[in-house]
C-alpha cells in the first residue's frame, strides 16, 4: 500500500476511490440481500436486550455488511441507536481519514475540508456524518462525529493538542465519562483505540509509537482554515498494531482476555455478532498490561520470548 501511495499521485487515488467504493458496496449489498431482514423495531429490541438505555454515551463502531438486510439500511441502524438513548444520551462514531493524504496534501495544496470530507470508516459512519444535528471534531484525519446531550463536551477540545488522543480529545473524554464502546460486526481491535489515550498521556508507556510533529493545514467543520502542529502514530510501528494485517493473534488473545474479565459483553444486533465494553475499565486494564510490556503492538513471537515460549493468555489474568 505504501508503494502504491508513492507511485500514484493523491489526485489520481482520490479520483478512483468512488469507483472502488461502488464496487465494494455492490458486493456487500449482494451479501446482505441473502441475510434475514431486520426492521427498526427489531434492532431496537436487540439494543434493549443488550442493556442499552436512555442517557447512555456510546462510541459506535460498525460494519453494515454484518448487520444484514435492514429496512432503509444505515438510516434505520442510526435511528435504532438514537431512539434507544435519546433524549439524554449521546451517540459518537469515528469519521477517520488518511494521515498520509493530509501530509501529501500539505505538499500539493490539496487540503482536507472537514465540512465535506467523507468518513473512511464505513457506510453507517458516513450517513451519520451528514445526519441533521451531528457535529464533527476538529482533526484533519482522526475526527469523531457526535449527536446528543454531551456532544459539545465530547468534541470541542480536540484541536487543542498536537496529539490525536490527548486527555481532552474525544477518546480521552470517552475514558473520562466511562462511555460504552460498541462494536457492531467488528473485532475488538476498534475498541482498543482507547490505548491511544494511554500512549498520548502516559510517559511510562513501554514503546515509542509517534512520528515527528508536522504542520497540517485544513478547513475545520465551521469553515475556518486551521494551521496547527499534528503528531500522528508511526506507520512503521503501527504495522504490528492490533487490527493491522497479520495481527489475528493479539486480536484473539485480547478478546478472550476482556471477555474472561467480564469487561467485554456480547450480544446480537440484526445478523451481526456484536459487543460492548465500558471505556474506563478497558483503559485501566490496558494500563496494567502495558506495565508488563503487553500492548496492542505485541507480536506472538515477542510474547513467547517474554513468556518462556508459551503463547497462552493465562498469565495476563494475574492482578498486580
Amino acid at each position: 500500500m505504501n508503494i502504491i501511495k508513492k507511485l500514484i499521485p493523491l489526485s489520481v487515488r482520490k479520483s478512483i476511490r468512488p469507483l472502488s467504493s461502488k464496487i465494494r458496496s455492490f458486493l456487500r449489498n449482494l451479501h446482505r440481500a441473502r441475510m434475514d431482514r431486520s426492521s427498526l423495531a427489531d434492532l431496537k429490541a436487540d439494543l434493549s436486550t443488550a442493556g442499552f438505555a436512555q442517557g447512555d454515551i456510546l462510541m459506535v463502531h460498525s460494519a453494515m455488511s454484518k448487520v444484514g438486510n435492514v429496512d432503509e439500511g444505515a438510516e434505520t441502524i442510526i435511528k435504532s441507536f438514537l431512539e434507544t438513548v435519546e433524549p439524554s444520551g449521546t451517540i459518537m462514531m469515528p469519521a477517520y481519514g488518511s494521515a498520509a493524504d493530509v501530509e501529501e496534501g500539505m505538499k500539493t495544496g490539496d487540503i482536507i475540508d472537514l465540512r465535506t470530507q467523507k468518513s473512511y470508516m464505513g457506510k453507517i459512519t458516513e450517513v451519520f456524518r451528514t445526519w441533521t444535528g451531528v457535529k464533527r471534531s476538529s482533526h484533519p484525519f482522526s475526527s469523531v462525529c457526535a449527536i446528543g446531550k454531551d456532544l459539545d463536551y465530547m468534541l470541542e477540545d480536540h484541536w487543542k493538542d498536537p496529539n490525536i488522543s490527548h486527555a481532552d480529545s474525544p477518546l480521552g473524554r470517552i475514558v473520562e465519562r466511562d462511555a460504552q464502546i460498541v462494536g457492531i460486526g467488528v473485532t475488538i481491535a476498534v475498541g482498543m483505540a482507547v490505548s491511544h489515550v494511554l500512549e498520548d498521556t502516559d510517559e511510562t508507556f513501554p514503546i515509542e509509537v509517534h512520528s515527528p510533529v508536522f504542520e497540517a493545514k485544513y478547513i475545520d467543520p465551521d469553515g475556518v482554515t486551521v494551521t496547527r502542529d499534528i503528531i500522528r502514530f508511526d506507520p512503521e510501528v503501527s504495522k504490528t498494531r492490533i487490527g493491522s494485517p497479520n495481527t489475528e493473534w493479539i486480536n484473539k488473545m485480547l478478546t478472550e482476555h476482556f471477555s474472561t474479565l467480564g469487561v467485554m459483553r456480547h450480544f446480537k444486533f440484526g445478523n451481526a455478532d456484536s459487543w460492548v465494553m465500558n471505556a474506563a475499565p478497558v483503559f485501566k486494564e490496558l494500563k496494567r498490561l502495558a506495565k508488563k510490556g503487553i500492548t496492542i503492538y505485541l507480536t506472538e513471537a515477542q510474547w513467547k520470548a517474554m513468556n518462556g515460549g508459551n503463547s497462552s493468555i493465562d498469565s495476563w489474568q494475574a492482578q498486580d
